[in-house]
């Protein structure tokens, strides 16, 4: 636009130049020649950039209108500044040309374009020759400036979309991290879950069964003693109280510390040398079924690494209508593992079919190269013997 801007401005100022200019039918063409040489440059101009950027395809046909834009545009120019020799007329839009040759680099005819001012000069237009020259010299300093601005603004939008890039790349960053640290609470969280419930097995409940027992023993020794029996059998009531309540609080904290999606997260990164990704959509889970995907994965992660000798991972475990899916997919060779008998592959097919669902092991379909193991459930389980 500031280019547009400036050779409207040399058009307008070339007008008044004609009237230097001795009275000839080529004062009344010069303005239309003037503009469609400069309008034939700036398209051009713009057709080569365009061009340029389709020929980096390896396309026969934008290479060949590349070559031909850089041989036309200093060839259009060249020859208006030919005319002006032998139209001094045409040398009042020269300084627009001059503008034209130094915006869009033409080689030489940035600095020869002075020599078209010779025919207004030698004719007796020599007023003419000077203001054109003076003109042309402004124009060259105009050129310069405009194409100087033009440099340092897409200099400055390459910054500004760098800055984006790298401001989202840290957001993302941000967000993953902010990921990992929920992930490390939620592990930590459910870890102290199952110690509690352990300490609480362990400790308390071993502690109020010896109790119970030493109650119904002592209860037995004292049976000729009704009122005393009777006081034991309310304590061993109460005991026995206590620990069915222990026992439910200590179940449910189990089942609370177990949480599929960070225990396969868990799982995937206990396998070294394996990079692992998980993609787990699925908002109720049976903890039959989240037990039989853990073991599955399990399983299918030992045998990548050990029988495939994989490097890459990735688990997905998806919730449809009705059914769950899970798909591990590795880089690993699906061939030694079948070779190698299948007992792997036997136990996973055994705990899918167990909830009513449906196993299956193979190569990935080419180009691809790794092994797929692939398991359904349905969400109302037929649990088999």
């Amino acid at each position: 636009m500031d280019r547009i801007v400036d050779e409207i401005v040399l058009f307008g100022l070339g007008l008044p130049l004609l009237l230097l200019a001795p009275a000839a039918p080529a004062a009344v063409a010069a303005p239309l020649l003037a503009l469609i040489a400069t309008g034939a440059l700036e398209l051009l101009d713009r057709g080569e950039g365009g061009a340029q950027r389709q020929a980096s395809a390896s396309a026969a046909s934008p290479v060949r209108a590349a070559r031909f834009i850089r041989v036309a545009r200093p060839a259009i120019a060249a020859a208006y500044l030919i005319a002006a020799l032998a139209a001094p007329a045409l040398a009042a839009f020269v300084p627009l040309l001059a503008y034209a040759a130094v915006a869009q680099n033409l080689g030489p005819l940035r600095f020869l374009w002075p020599a078209a001012l010779l025919g207004a000069a030698v004719s007796g237009s020599g007023a003419l020759a000077a203001a054109a020259l003076l003109l042309g010299a402004l124009a060259c300093l105009a050129a310069r400036r405009t194409t100087k601005v033009q440099t340092e603004r897409a200099s400055l939008r390459q910054w500004r979309d760098a800055v984006q890039e790298d401001r989202l790349a840290l957001a993302e960053r941000t967000r993953d991290l902010a990921e990992r640290q929920d992930l490390e609470v939620s592990c930590a969280v459910l870890a102290e879950r199952a110690r509690i419930a352990r300490e609480i097995h362990d400790n308390v409940g071993h502690l109020l069964t010896r109790s119970v027992l030493q109650m119904e023993a002592l209860a037995v020794t004292h049976e000729d003693d009704p009122a005393l029996a009777k006081e034991l059998a309310a304590v061993g009531a109460t005991l026995h109280e206590a620990l069915g309540t222990v026992r439910a609080s200590v179940h449910d904290l189990h089942d609370e510390a177990f949480d599929p999606q960070t225990t396969l997260a868990e799982l995937i990164g206990e396998f070294p040398g394996i990079a692992g990704t998980l993609a787990f959509e699925a908002e109720s889970l049976p903890r039959p079924v989240a037990l039989a995907v853990v073991a599955i994965v399990r399983e299918a992660l030992a045998n990548a690494r050990t029988h495939g000798r994989a490097t890459s991972v990735a688990v997905s475990l998806l919730e449809f209508p009705g059914f769950y899916q899970l798909a591990i997919e590795d880089n690993g060779r699906a061939a030694n593992l079948v070779g190698e008998g299948g007992l792997g592959l036997a136990s996973m097919e055994e705990r899918a079919t167990a909830l009513g669902g449906t196993f299956s092991f193979g190569p990935l379909p080419p180009p691809r190269t790794g092994s797929r193991v692939f398991a359904t459930f349905p969400k109302t389980q037929e649990v088999r013997p």
